[in-house]
């Protein structure tokens, strides 16, 4: 036996024996993939989402809303369907100066009433609204 043999089988050996010490890997098992039926091919619509409807306008669809920007109108609306929601006071305020209060009435049944007034200019300005369930959720009636 040559050297370089030599120290090659005992260079094997040690590493052997280095390995006996250490626990033996687990056995793995491949399965076969489990054979379904192919279901048939089917295309199915997409269900229709419902998307929500924005809050109504409200009493901001008379002349007080229209004396308001379009954002200021949006903060508006968004915190009389919030008021009305919630049946506590909302405040909001406008990007161009113009802010203002939801107070909420009692429930009556399925319906609230509901008191805005809207300062424009530092002038106020007082509407009356009411709001019904419909399907669970609050809708501005007017």
């Amino acid at each position: 036996m040559t050297r370089a043999k030599a120290t090659l089988a005992i260079t094997l050996l040690s590493a052997s024996l280095g390995a006996c010490n250490s626990p033996a890997p687990a056995p793995t098992t491949l399965a076969a993939p489990a054979k379904t039926p192919a279901a048939p091919a089917m295309t199915l619509a997409a269900p229709a989402e419902s998307t929500p409807q924005p809050p109504a306008a409200g009493v901001l669809d008379g002349p007080i809303g229209q004396s308001l920007d379009e954002r200021d109108r949006n903060a508006a609306i968004g915190a009389q369907q919030e008021a009305v929601s919630s049946g506590m006071r909302k405040s909001w305020r406008g990007s161009r100066g113009s802010y203002g209060f939801v107070t909420p009435g009692p429930e009556n049944g399925d319906c609230r009433e509901y008191t805005h007034k809207i300062f424009i200019n530092g002038r106020p300005r007082e509407a009356r609204g009411q709001a019904c369930r419909d399907n669970g959720a609050w809708r501005i009636k007017n």
